[in-house]
Formats: C-alpha cells, structure tokens, sequence
C-alpha cells in the first residue's frame, strides 16, 4: 500500500538550535521530571490515543518517547488483533509494549536507507553513481541519467506505484518491470513519493554486497545492536506479539480497479488476516516479503535504539555503526526541504519540533520522529488496518494523532 506524500513546508517550525555535544547514550528508564519534562503534560498522551481508538481510528498502538537517553514513556494501548476477517474477535489479543508492527514505508529508512549510508560510507557506491551502473537495461525509456541520489529523494520521476505483482513473481522480475517503466515526470524537476526508488536502491544494495538485503541490515545493524525484534517475515521465524493489519488487500484492490484494470484476475490474493506477514503487495506477492520499500517488522523498543544510535552520532554502548559525518549528509535538508531517504518537516511530525528533525512515517499507521536537537525521539506505532477498511475506501490516517502526541511532548519540555 502506498501513501502519496506532496511536498509540504513548515513556517512556524521551532528554531531551537541548541544542539548539545553528541553524547555516547544507551537507553534506560527514567521519569519524566528527571530530563526535563513535565509528567502531568506528557500523560495527556494516554487520553490522546484512547480518544483515536474510541473515535475508530486504530483497534490499538505503543507510544514511545526518550529524551537525552532515558525512556520517558513506553505505554501500550487497545489491541494487537481485534477483528479477524471484519469479525471481532471473542478474546481480542492486547497491545503490549514488545508488540511487533509492520512498518511499512519505515522499512525505506530503517532498513534500506540505512543500507545505502554504509555503503556510501564505505566508498562502495555514491550517490552520484547513475543507476545503470549496476542495471545497465535500467536506462531505457530517458532513464539513464537517473543517480542513486534520484532514488533517494524521490526525484527520479518514476511513478508513484503500480501493481508490479500483475506483471513480476519475484524480485528478478520485479526488476525487468521497472527498467521498462517510462517517466511520469523529467528527472529533478520535482519530487513524487515513489516505492519504485526503494525497491531498486534494496536491488542495488544487494548487488553490491552479493547478500540480501534482510542479511546486510541484519549483519550491519540489527545484530550488532543486540536487537532481537526488528527483521522481515517475522512470522517465519517464529515470533510472536505481533499486531495484525489488514484481511487480504482491498485498498490495493480498489486501486487496481481505478488504473482500469480487473483485480480479479489475479489469483494470489490473500483471505487472511495477516499477522507477521508484509501487508504491501508488491513486497509479498512480487519480492517474498523482503523489499527496499516495505516488508520490515519492528517493535518500538528496538526502533528507539537505532534512533538514539544516529542521535549519538552512529555509536551505541561500545557499537560503532556510522560516522556522525555519514548521517548529517543523510538527514540533511535537499532542494526540497527532505533529506536523503530520510524526511523532514512532515505533517506527522507536529508544528513544534526542531528544524533538524528527521523521520518517516507507514501507511499501515506506524511514525518515527528523531529530534536531535532535543535528543528526543517520538515513535507512535499503530494497527489501524486490523479495524478495516471504510466504506469510502480510505483507511483513517494517524496523521492527526502523531502531530498531536508530538506537540504534546515538545509543549511538555520545559
């Protein structure tokens, strides 16, 4: 599933530019007052999210917050799975705070972008490098000059999505689709959100490692970081506490319906409610479930610590991953106001955060802000598709709940 994200600026954005000295910070518990934070206004949090899930717009959610390296709210809300096929279940599983979500889109920055950093870091790619240096029949259709930073910022003119799945039964294939598409748009002169950029930045990164990309995140990141619940297909790896979204894909469904074509000739479709299986199509059907666009699974936990990771300037406790040179040229704001892979001064993101903020937000109802300014994270996870899809064809967006956890937590930094 795709969200369609229009360029969007921020006048009134907070100028607070105090950025303290980048400190070597593990995450521990604390309260609130002991960062500088006002506990009564950070639980206004709980009757925020409690009113989203009694007004229907997620059967349940964890909220996340950290300041200066201390976990200041870990809370969970509602259900992990309330519905089954549109039926309510007779013994609702609760959201708990090591609750599983599939991230969707945040997969482009939590997994694939990050892939991208090392590299480039490394010096095994640059985001000069055209596209065709690594896919050489990627250069049909006026696509030649397309560069990885292209990829990156959503600048490659690429469509914004289609059901490669109709067309492709594997990433190989996948491929082949792509190198045949034309250009909605010529290449820099605008942005468009486009899952076509990350799929082929996770083929390259694949093609320069000669691993997959769920083994290059894993052995780079995940693994030395101790974290143990972020990864794809969690579901074939035995996990459990997983949030379930959506009962096979009537939003993808209906979008091919509007580009004029018949759904119902493809005979994959899912009838299940998924747990622990990628909801996007073209992750599942077309890539196995491990795409540079969507397909990773997290809790919000081991979210946090990538976060205070890049924060910390790419240490974690006696793990290097990064130089901090490597994320300010990543989160650093383009033409268009959004970093490389990663974006900026987004809706989800609220009205009071830094001008250095940086995240990404899933259109299965998942955001991450980093601020490192403030050295805060905000991560609101949700399962607002286990609820199913309106009648008018659109899933509720968590924007509105994210923006207002967000101003809540910076109007409580006192």
């Amino acid at each position: 599933m795709i969200i369609l994200l229009g360029f969007v600026s921020y006048f009134s954005l907070n100028p607070h530019t105090h950025s303290k000295k980048k400190e070597n910070l593990v995450l521990l518990p604390a309260k609130p007052g002991q960062v500088g934070v006002d506990s009564s206004k950070l639980s206004q949090i709980d009757s925020i999210v409690t009113k989203a899930i009694t007004d229907g717009v997620t059967p349940g959610a964890v909220v996340l917050i950290s300041k200066d390296g201390k976990i200041i709210k870990d809370s969970a809300y509602g259900y992990a799975e309330k519905y089954d096929k549109g039926l309510p279940l007779a013994n609702p599983r609760k959201m708990t705070v090591n609750t599983m979500f599939d991230l969707a889109s945040i997969t482009k920055v939590m997994a694939t972008t990050q892939a991208v950093m090392k590299l480039v870091e490394d010096g095994k790619i640059s985001i000069h490098d055209p596209v065709v240096k690594y896919f050489p029949d990627f250069g049909k259709n006026g696509k030649s000059a397309i560069t990885i930073e292209d990829l990156l910022t959503h600048t490659s003119g690429l469509p914004y999505w289609e059901p490669a799945y109709l067309y492709a039964n594997d990433s190989s294939e996948v491929l082949k689709f792509i190198e045949n598409l034309k250009l909605d748009y010529n290449t820099g002169s605008k942005r468009v959100y486009s899952d076509f950029n990350f799929m082929l930045l996770g083929y390259i990164v694949e093609k320069v490692t000669h691993e997959s990309l769920e083994t290059y995140a894993e052995t780079q990141f995940y693994r030395p970081l101790g974290l143990k619940r972020i990864m794809f297909s969690p579901n074939k790896k035995g996990m459990k506490d997983i949030a379930a979204t959506s009962w096979g894909n009537p939003y993808e469904y209906n979008e091919i319906s509007e580009l004029g074509l018949d759904p119902d000739q493809f005979s994959k479709w899912r009838s299940y409610t998924y747990v622990g299986e990628v909801e996007d199509g073209n992750s599942f059907y077309a890539n196995n479930g491990v795409a540079g666009h969507a397909g990773l699974f997290s809790s919000a936990k081991d979210l946090a610590v990538i976060g205070q990771m890049l924060m910390n300037g790419g240490k974690y406790g006696k793990t290097d991953i990064f130089k901090d040179k490597t994320i300010e040229e990543f989160t650093s704001e383009d033409r268009f106001g959004q970093g490389l892979g990663w974006e900026r001064n987004q809706p989800f993101m609220g009205k009071l955060h830094s001008r250095d903020a940086f995240g990404h937000n899933g259109s299965t109802g998942t955001q991450v802000i980093i601020d490192p300014n403030y050295n805060l994270q905000i991560i609101v996870l949700t399962n607002k598709q286990n609820n199913g899809l309106p009648k008018d064809g659109t899933y509720p967006s968590t924007t509105p709940l994210t923006a207002d956890i967000a101003d809540t937590v910076y109007q409580a930094i006192k």
